[in-house]
């Protein structure tokens, strides 16, 4: 059978230059995972917020997937960078944005869109033979973003029923939109377009000479401010208020409305976990890679759990969401300067706790037939079990023994907090803990893998 070859060697892209572009594309990968991590906790609707924790994962992976490009182009896997000081400030200014509207039209009308674009103009661009990683990679992210996009364009959709909001979004959209051209977009080269025709190409073959950058380029920090409990919409509450507590009392133990209870207090927490993960992305960049690929990975579990509970209170429980609230007690950590405080905590005293919890859950459940609601508790306590284990390997990874010993003590303290809220009484005694080592996994000698224990 003849085979009929039409590519061609040759592309616009030297070996430096396609580095240079996958290192400004991947940071543009994580200011999206960051910025969209960090705006979830003031992010009112659950529908959004479960949604971030997905894209915010994909925006996590597409960065590793151009860090290990970028390593197979001899340079360096964690290098990210933008191509201009221009570019940083355009997501500075991105970040600072503050009503939802202007968020999601700044990132799936105006900086996703121009990914897109971008990576089809490059996969086009480059080498087919010599390139082929790179055309195939980008075809991929641009898949994936195009998914993204489709969904913001829907939820902007619903979410500008007035001609005002319209304006308004379209407004924002073209002043992002110059910001970007005038920037350089992305890669700094200018808005870069393919497919034109009847258009010689011959005088574009090579992109225009870069900006040099040095060291010190511009950068900017990330900081979400303090709030006492992520931002959520009616009819879900929160409270400081033990009176309010009691609409989740007086059930018949492990009956249907017992379970209802008990999912709908867990969707509370799936949602500030969801949150945390978010915040704790953008505010500490300095975190290794791997761990940061961790967090958006869990941030994608927890918000997989606030769908996977929302919808079992409703479907499985027969209850309405938002009919109890939830406490206070929890999220005031999440505003600690110190990331490993964050998770010494949740991640490796909640987390396992709930693993316990889940596996009773599962087998009382099961005692009562309850087969789907014994299903959910299994599947929920399985990726616990990685949370608890990645948190505990973190802990023990960045902290030395002294260290670990200093956030046990501090994390005595804000158990006690948690634990006397939970008992209803606010004058009851502190528990006397001889033993920090009961509490959290990371002093644990055998805490590497709690497999056996949780099954």
């Amino acid at each position: 059978m003849p085979v009929v070859d039409r590519r061609e060697f040759g592309g616009r892209f030297t070996v430096h230059e396609n580095a240079q572009r996958l290192a400004n594309y991947r940071y543009l990968e994580i200011q999206l995972m960051e910025m969209i991590g960090g705006w979830s906790h003031t992010t009112p609707q659950l529908a959004f917020k479960a949604t971030f924790g997905y894209h915010v994962f994909d925006h996590a992976t597409a960065a590793d997937l151009l860090g290990e490009r970028l390593e197979q182009l001899r340079s360096g896997r964690d290098r990210q960078e933008p191509a201009t000081d221009d570019v940083a400030r355009l997501c500075e200014h991105v970040w600072g944005l503050e009503s939802t509207i202007d968020r999601l039209v700044a990132v799936y009308r105006v900086l996703e869109p121009h990914l897109v674009s971008t990576y089809v103009y490059h996969a086009d661009a480059t080498d087919p033979l010599t390139d082929t990683p790179t055309v195939q990679l980008l075809r991929r992210l641009a898949g994936l973003d195009q998914s993204h996009i489709a969904w913001g364009q829907a939820v902007l959709e619903a979410l500008t029923q007035s001609p005002e909001d319209r304006r308004r979004a379209l407004d924002v959209q073209a002043d992002l939109e110059a910001r970007l051209v005038a920037c350089g977009g992305v890669t700094g080269q200018g808005i870069e377009s393919h497919w034109l025709a009847f258009r010689s190409a011959k005088g574009e073959d090579r992109p225009a000479k870069r900006q040099k950058r040095g060291r010190e380029g511009y950068r900017f920090t990330k900081r979400c401010a303090p709030v006492d409990h992520p931002v959520v919409e009616a009819p879900f509450w929160f409270s400081a208020d033990q009176a309010d507590f009691a609409v989740y009392d007086h059930a018949e133990p492990w009956s249907i409305e017992d379970f209802r209870h008990r999912f709908h207090q867990l969707l509370y927490g799936e949602v500030e976990t969801t949150d945390r993960m978010g915040k704790m992305l953008a505010e500490f960049p300095e975190l290794p890679w791997d761990i940061r690929m961790d967090l958006a990975h869990q941030m994608w579990d927890e918000a997989r759990h606030i769908e996977i509970v929302a919808k079992a209170v409703e479907e499985e429980l027969g209850g309405e969401l938002g009919y109890g609230p939830w406490s206070l007690d929890w999220w005031w950590m999440q505003n600690e300067e110190d990331p490993l405080r964050r998770l010494a905590v949740t991640n490796c005293w909640a987390e396992r706790n709930l693993m316990s919890t889940l596996r009773e859950w599962r087998t009382e459940a099961e005692r009562r037939g309850y087969t789907r609601i014994a299903e959910l508790s299994d599947y929920l306590q399985a990726d616990e079990l990685t949370h608890v284990r990645d948190g505990t390997n973190l802990v023990r990874r960045l902290a030395d023994e002294r260290r670990r010993r200093e956030l046990a003590e501090w994390g005595v303290d804000a158990v006690e907090r948690i634990e006397r809220f939970s008992r209803r009484d606010e004058t009851a005694p502190p528990v006397v803990r001889q033993d920090p080592e009961a509490l959290f996994t990371f002093l644990k000698p055998g805490a590497r893998d709690e497999r056996e224990a949780y099954v």
